[in-house]
């Protein structure tokens, strides 16, 4: 049997089963195929990481530049919509991550995530920044930052269809939110597409400015009812205390990711 090059091998190791089986996901080559949504060609090799991001939570806030800019490396530019800046709180679960041909394991391989980013760019490849990603289990902690290199910290993220809470003792991080219903979007705009569609990230390694590449198709948007009952994270000088300006929910996306790059 002749499988697709860009294959993901996943094993089943449920209800404790020893024989595995493959299960070709054929949808890669077909994510791989779609990038009208992308700024920039997809990396010219293999790449190396597959997960999926489920019921993803947008908040943004529109930021004059001077509370950002002298908290970002010098080295990467400020992106603006409208002469600003803006920064997002992303909370998602991560589900099957996995090696490229690699099983997924049960524990290792699901997680909660909260990030809090801007938007960068760098040789005119338009990415993001982050202040701060925070994971649930410190397992990811560790081998994120192994085998990814990106500085994941552990926070105490509880998360159900209806609430998220989570508190980053450490870093005097918190989040208390109730989920209501979806709705579609009216109208998709360039606002929209400029927040959601970034398929590099920029990171610091060894004093030297990193690249790691992502790809997925367009992002499903939907509305989101949805009360903040407690929220504190810091962007530069920018406290993510007040209510965001803009929404956004997800229900399921498949991404796959490069190893880090430098620039």
């Amino acid at each position: 049997m002749v499988y697709s090059q860009n294959a993901v091998i996943v094993w089943d190791t449920g209800q404790g089963a020893r024989k595995g089986y493959l299960i070709v996901m054929s949808k890669i080559d077909e994510i791989l195929a779609s990038t009208s949504n992308r700024h920039y060609p997809l990396p010219d090799k293999k790449w190396k990481y597959f997960q999926q991001w489920h019921d993803t939570l947008f908040f943004h806030w529109e930021v004059p530049v001077y509370f950002l800019r002298e908290h970002i490396p010098k080295e990467i530019e400020l992106d603006t919509f409208n002469n600003m800046s803006w920064v997002s709180l992303v909370a998602f679960e991560v589900k099957n991550m996995r090696f490229r041909n690699a099983p997924a394991l049960p524990y290792i391989s699901n997680f909660h995530e909260i990030n809090i980013r801007t938007y960068v760019i760098k040789d005119e490849i338009p990415g993001i920044y982050m202040f701060s990603i925070e994971t649930d289990k410190l397992i990811e902690v560790l081998l994120t930052r192994i085998f990814i290199g990106l500085p994941y910290q552990r926070s105490a993220i509880k998360r159900s269809a209806k609430k998220i809470v989570s508190k980053n003792t450490a870093k005097n991080q918190r989040l208390d939110v109730t989920i209501g219903n979806t709705r579609p979007l009216t109208e998709k705009t360039a606002l929209d597409y400029w927040l959601t569609e970034r398929h590099s990230l920029y990171e610091t390694c060894e004093n030297k400015i990193c690249r790691f590449d992502i790809h997925h198709k367009e992002w499903d948007l939907k509305d989101l009812n949805v009360s903040i009952n407690d929220i504190l994270y810091d962007a530069g000088k920018f406290s993510l205390s007040i209510l965001p300006d803009k929404i956004h929910y997800s229900k399921k996306l498949d991404v796959i990711l490069w190893g880090k790059e430098e620039t």
